[in-house]
């Protein structure tokens, strides 16, 4: 996860009126982020393999951060910085 130490997740918790938005892309990775409701994005994921790993990581930040629905597929969401390496690119 995106999330470094319970500092980051108390920081997501102090957040009002927030969700957590799953999204995932066409090669099957998955991944959550918080967004406040002005479409502010307070954290981001790590890419997960599959969509019950990202589902077991909400629940992992739900244990200390936001009190928050989960929404799935909202366009707004900001997606996780994934290092490409130009030779495995898809042309």
């Amino acid at each position: 996860m995106a999330l470094l130490g319970d500092q980051n997740v108390r920081a997501v918790a102090d957040h009002g009126d927030m969700r957590i938005v799953v999204r995932h892309n066409e090669v099957g990775e998955w991944w959550w982020a918080a967004v406040s409701e002005d479409g502010a994005t307070a954290a981001v994921s790590m890419p997960y393999g599959s969509r019950s790993d990202c589902v077991r990581g909400v629940a992992e930040l739900k244990v200390e951060g936001p009190a928050a629905p989960v929404t799935y597929e909202d366009p707004y969401a900001a997606r996780p910085v994934t290092p490409m390496i130009p030779s495995l690119k898809a042309s």
